[in-house]
């Protein structure tokens, strides 16, 4: 099943911000473990590439491009080796995966949960392209704010779902996506209103929101027809992930 195809069989998706961010260590495998556990429709996760040798480049699950908030090291992670990326800890000694870390965990699972892949770093654009076509039972979503990123994703890929993020809206928001052929717009509750979504809606494409850990803003945001929602509390959406 595509992306598009769960947005389409969803009442409203429940993906797992950066796996259940608010329960575990963000974009570890605990916190993807715990999204699993809860059945989430969907996970999402970002991607950083440490310091290229030669002509090999890793892609690391971690939202910072420095790895100063969520681990305890130092740096960026365009400037870090493999090793100093491996050796790291975050909270409760998890590790920071790499993206083949997480996918394989992904396809491991009796019901696997689509993936989004936020692209956060330069250049990533590319190596996820071709990473991705190695788990052709997965649905995936491309996303990023870095909307350049994005047409080069586009480029060599033309059928992957793909949704441009914004924090705050832009009036070309639907012409970015249409140039992209995207499947959806993710937007920040802040900027969410009926009368953009109703606008998102009209030209045939998917509104999803971030970051949403209420249910009563959850409901509100089904109300005004948002297909789906990031969240950090997947543990309390319980009655969407059993409809």
């Amino acid at each position: 099943m595509s992306f598009r195809a769960l947005l389409d069989s969803t009442n409203l998706l429940v993906i797992g911000h950066r796996g259940a961010a608010g329960l575990e260590a963000e974009n570890t495998l605990p916190s993807f473990g715990r999204a699993v556990d809860l059945q989430c429709h969907a996970i999402e996760l970002d991607v950083q590439r440490s310091k290229q040798v030669a002509d090999q480049t890793t892609l690391w699950v971690i939202h910072d491009d420095t790895v100063d908030r969520t681990t305890n090291g130092k740096g960026r992670v365009s400037c870090l080796s493999d090793t100093e990326m491996y050796n790291l800890r975050c909270v409760n000694e998890a590790q920071i995966p790499t993206l083949r870390d997480v996918l394989d965990f992904v396809v491991e699972q009796p019901t696997a949960p689509a993936v989004n892949v936020e692209l956060k770093g330069q250049g990533t654009a590319e190596h996820v392209a071709r990473l991705i076509k190695d788990y052709p039972d997965l649905a995936f979503l491309v996303s990023s704010f870095d909307h350049s990123e994005l047409r080069m994703f586009r480029s060599i890929d033309s059928s992957t779902d793909v949704a441009p993020l914004f924090s705050r809206w832009q009036d070309n928001a639907v012409a970015v996506a249409r140039e992209l052929s995207a499947c959806c717009i993710n937007l920040a509750v802040r900027s969410a209103t009926e009368a953009r979504c109703r606008h998102i809606r009209q030209h045939d494409l998917a509104v999803l929101i971030y970051t949403v850990n209420t249910v009563s803003t959850a409901q509100r945001l089904e109300a005004m027809g948002v297909a789906g929602i990031f969240t950090d509390r997947p543990d309390r959406f319980a009655h969407y992930l059993s409809a």
